[in-house]
Parts: structure tokens; sequence; C-alpha cells
């Protein structure tokens, strides 16, 4: 458990010493070989719900979704997970920055989609062009599509609508997985009612089946471009278990090979059982508590939100919430992602009486009423509740569908809510605190700190392009973050995975979307 420090004092600590368990996966997630052979295999994929489409980039698609549409299309880049560096798997051949708005790309000859057809420019630009339109189109905003320059079947130049540094990272993400114009064309655009697409994909599976309320199947493309990295399994099967516990219980008596989104409560269980293999997927996004100080009420004091902080205890939540996984976190930007400043988070003990005193330096001796929006209310909904209740707040709770949930984000109706941040999408959450330049609506919701000095180390960190000055833009905003509570980082998330134990070679991609084209049989 991590160590905390006397009441009232902050303390540096280590996160990988209070937490060895979240490095203990009994795979490696990083090292899985591109090729380990090929078989007539049939891998099973419990998922937790059946998807109502897989058609990418056009449809709202989520995580889960993903993992399927992984294994048929391709993105732009196929990046190391970690480092967000293309590797030698991406179909772009190479890329050449022309300014801060401009860089070409040249994709590499001879790619074949399923269909038979050779991807060319005329295929990345009419992508592009459908996204803006369809379900996922808030994603391609930085894309200044309409001025995409083709200059020939395989060189595209493209343009942004403002500088913007992660432009080139973000097309090894899910969002951004490139289609058959011809297949896409004729289902309609992204105005298509279709649930998916036969043969408009590039990857390593081609689609095979779809039974409702049963299962989908893809098989192996045996005339992938990439001979050295075909897939183990002939075919992939994914079935629809609803219930995480039934999930785990599947993988358990082997009638699936791999349980997705598994019970982390249930890990040790998981663990003595010499049947299955737990895999830890370590996807890096930082929960966090966002502070709504744009609004005009008591979070806009810098007082009420450290009082906040003091209240709040991480390790605790990291319990409840995740089962003891992840490291706590201190700011936005995750402590293993590439913009980390390299400074440990600090764990301390909460101290309610500096709270209370805190609130009354601020007008606030009786203590407040403070509005906190979720979904559902959760166990570790309920215990934030509890927690500031010790330090005088009282949380109200507004729990509503998602529709409503959500909209009350986009128009700043709140004081607190729970959102998790993307490790490798790190311009994202920063976004999400800026609010002299982003709405509540630009982001769905964040905590819109208006704050003159912190808004010039964001636009920083969203245009710097030399490498090392956008680290150094990164760490001037922790610096900032932590010395202001702009809002409660809390602790990193973990994925977690059930296997057979002869499955290995499971790991993650993009956005931390589970990549099923690098499993095989072996020793895990």
């Amino acid at each position: 458990s991590s160590s905390v420090s006397g009441t009232g004092e902050r303390k540096a600590s280590s996160t990988t010493e209070s937490n060895t368990s979240s490095s203990s996966s009994t795979d490696d997630v990083s090292s899985t070989p591109t090729n380990a052979g090929v078989s007539d295999e049939t891998l099973t994929v419990a998922m937790s719900t059946e998807p109502n489409a897989i058609i990418p980039d056009v449809v709202f698609t989520s995580n889960d979704v993903s993992a399927i549409t992984a294994l048929l299309y391709e993105t732009l880049y196929y990046s190391d997970y970690l480092s967000l560096q293309p590797t030698e798997g991406s179909i772009v051949e190479k890329t050449e920055s022309i300014d801060d708005t401009h860089f070409r790309l040249t994709l590499k000859q001879g790619i074949k989609f399923h269909n038979g057809e050779e991807l060319t420019t005329e295929d990345v630009l009419y992508t592009f062009q459908e996204a803006t339109k369809g379900g996922m189109a808030g994603e391609f905003v930085i894309y200044d599509v309409p001025n995409f320059k083709i200059e020939d079947d395989y060189n595209i130049v493209f343009a942004q609508t403002q500088p913007w540094a992660q432009a080139q990272e973000r097309l090894s993400f899910e969002q951004f997985f490139i289609i058959n114009k011809t297949e896409l064309e004729a289902a309609g655009g992204a105005a298509t009612t279709e649930q998916f697409l036969k043969t408009a994909g590039t990857g390593k599976y081609v689609f095979n089946e779809w039974v409702a309320g049963s299962h989908i199947s893809v098989v192996r493309n045996d005339n992938y471009w990439n001979q050295d990295a075909l897939p183990y399994y002939k075919e992939i099967k994914f079935v629809f278990i609803n219930d995480q516990t039934a999930r785990g219980m599947a993988a358990l008596s082997g009638d699936v090979d791999i349980a997705m989104n598994a019970s982390l409560a249930n890990y040790t269980v998981y663990e003595a059982d010499p049947n299955v293999n737990p895999v830890l997927l370590p996807d890096n996004k930082t929960s966090t508590i966002f502070l709504n100080s744009g609004k005009g009420g008591p979070l806009e004091d810098v007082r009420v939100r450290e009082a906040v902080y003091w209240c709040i205890d991480k390790e605790a939540l990291r319990q409840v919430a995740a089962a003891g996984f992840g490291d706590i976190q201190d700011t936005i930007v995750s402590t293993l992602g590439p913009m980390w400043d390299g400074v440990e988070p600090e764990i301390y003990a909460p101290d309610y009486d500096k709270a209370k005193q805190l609130l009354a330096d601020a007008g606030y001796p009786d203590g407040l009423t403070l509005k906190l929006r979720s979904s559902s209310a959760t166990p570790d909904i309920t215990m934030i509740q509890e927690q500031l209740r010790l330090g005088g707040i009282n949380l109200e709770l507004e729990i509503a569908e998602f529709p409503v949930h959500f909209a009350a984000l986009g128009e700043g109706d709140f004081d607190m809510y729970t959102s998790s941040q993307q490790f490798a999408y790190y311009t994202e959450p920063v976004r999400c605190t800026d609010g002299l330049v982003y709405d509540y609506s630009d982001v769905m919701g964040g905590c819109g700190y208006k704050n003159e000095e912190y808004s010039a180390i964001a636009a920083r960190c969203y245009t710097a392009m030399d490498i090392d000055e956008r680290k150094a833009a990164y760490a001037d905003l922790q610096k900032h973050f932590r010395e202001n509570y702009v809002s409660i980082a809390l602790y990193s998330a973990t994925g977690f995975a059930l296997t057979g134990k002869d499955v290995a070679g499971l790991q993650l991609r993009g956005m931390g979307v589970v990549d099923l084209g690098t499993v095989y049989k072996g020793t895990a």
C-alpha cells in the first residue's frame, strides 16, 4: 500500500514503491514478437457487449469495439504504445514536416484492401472527408481536410486548422482507421446505416460473419502486406458476455481463451488458479476529479480547491475503485506518459482540520455545499462524498443518464465530476483544464480554469513542435497544476484481461486498445 506522511504534510514518495502490484503482470505487454508462426486454430474472446456497428471513423465506437476494428483496418501509423513513435508496421513509408500546419505523408506501395484494390491517397482523403461528417467528427477538427492536397497515388499533404504538436502522433489512434473508398461510398459514406463493411480494410484479419446475439468472427488475411507480421490464429471469434464475473468464469472453464475487462477485484483469485493467466494492461489513463473554477463559484478560490485536496484520500479511492492497482497521480499528465516531468507524486494523508481552516479563510466557516455530477453512484463516488463531508464540504450528487449527464457537462452545470484522462492523447487533458481558450462544450466538461499564465503555458503545450520545448512546456504546466490545485488527479487506470495459460502476446496499441493481432499460443 502507499506510504503516507504525518497529517498535514506533503511527502514525496516513489509510485513504484507505493504500488508494486501494478507492475506484477504475468505477461510482458511490450516485447511480443511480431510473428510467432501461424496456425489453423480459433481464438475465442469474450466481450462485455455486442456492438451496434463496426465501421470505424464515421460510426461512434467504444474501446471494446476498437479491438475488433483494429484487426480489420489500419491507421496510417502503427506506433509503440508508450513512446508513440511509429514502427515499421506502419502503412506510411515516410513523413515530412513542411511547416507548423502542413506535413506530407508517403504511403507504402502495393498495400491491398481486402477487396483487392490498392490503398492510395484517394482512400485516405475520402476517409477523412466522410469522418468529418460522421459520429466521430469531433476527433477530426484539428485537420483542415478541405485543404488536404493529393500529389499522386502515394503522396498527400495534410493541412491543419492550427499548429498542433500531436497532429501527426494522433494518426496512430483508433479514431483514424483508413477505409476503402469504393466500399464506404457504396454504403452511403458517413450516412451509412450498415453495421459492417465486408472487405474495406487492409488489416491482418478479414470480416467473416456476424450472428446477432451470438458472435462476430474474423479470419486471417493470408495476403496481408506485411508477411513478417501475419497473425498466429486463423480465426478470432468474439462472443458477448455482459456480466463481468461470468466472463471470468468462462475463461476459468476454458469456454473462452480471453475474457476482456475482467474484474480486478478477483485478481488474486485468478492469479492462484493454474488454468488462467491474469494480464494487467496499464492503459495509463489518469482518473481525475475536475473542480469547476470557471463559473464564479466557490472553487474559483484556490483555498477552496486546496481544501478539497486535503479531504481526498487517494490511496483509499485507488483501493476501492481500482483494487489497489495503478499508480497515485498528482497532475493530469500520467507518470507513465512521454510528457511526465519526472516529479514523483506526493503521497499524503488527508488533513480535515486543515481543510476546514482553508474553508474558513475563504469565507466558509460553517462549510459549504458543492454539486458533483455522475452517470452512476459508484463506490468511489460515495467515498469521495464521505471524505469531503469530514472536511466540512457537503457534496450533493446529481446522477443522470449519459445524454443528460454529458449535456450538463457541456454547459458547465456542475462543481465537480470524475473522469479518466488519456495518457496517449496528452494534449486533451490540457484542453480540459484551459478555460480561457476552451469552453465546457469544447471538451464536454473540464474545469474551465481561467488563468492567463496557465493558458499561456497550455498554448506552448499545444504548439511546440520541438520535443524538448514541448516537454519543457508540460513541465511548467504540471508545476502550475500542483501549486494551484487546478483539479485533483487520483491514480492511473489499469486494464485487466484473463487468458488461458497458453495464450501469450497480449498488448496495447493506440490510446489503450487491446491488440489481439499480436496474440499467439505459447508460454505466457
